[in-house]
């Protein structure tokens, strides 16, 4: 994947798969409901990375970008990302970047194979350019940053 078409998908959350299908943003591949019930559904347009859609609605509510495998079944995202963000990065990078997170998390101990973890930052990234998004880095228990998840900050719904 490229940096644009990720930088593509995190300005139009909030928008639903059939427009983001007709924009050309989303490949027209059917979304995938991971646990019988659930109210989200996903689409994994490649390893690593995966689109989160209100399952009521069909809406676009966070892309989730795993750069650091934690689970024997997790994939890894080796492409390009949008600057300011690398591949390899560690807590005082997000922070120097982004300055003082607008929440946090503790370090946790998960149950295996999860093991624990290194908490996680969460920032509101610019509202003229992304409304209403916030990103969120979550960190191994060395700091380094597993996982980049952009969300909806206000999902109209529970």
């Amino acid at each position: 994947m490229s940096a644009q078409t990720i930088n593509g998908w995190i300005r139009n959350l909030g928008k639903r798969y059939e427009d983001l299908i007709t924009e050309g943003l989303i490949p027209n591949q059917p979304l995938q409901e991971l646990y019988d019930g659930r109210d989200r559904l996903h689409l994994e347009p490649a390893w690593g990375l995966s689109l989160s859609f209100w399952a009521e609605t069909k809406r676009l509510e966070a892309l989730f970008i795993t750069l650091i495998k934690s689970t024997p079944s997790t994939l890894e995202y080796k492409g390009e990302l949008p600057k300011p963000l690398a591949s390899t990065m560690t807590k005082s990078d997000i922070r120097s970047h982004f300055g003082v997170p607008v929440e946090s998390g503790v370090p946790v101990k998960m149950p295996q194979p999860g093991g624990m973890t290194g908490g996680w930052d969460a920032y509101h990234l610019d509202p003229s350019t992304h409304p209403n998004t916030k990103l969120v880095c979550k960190y191994t228990s060395t700091f380094q940053v597993k996982a980049l998840v952009f969300t909806l900050i206000d999902k109209n719904h529970d």
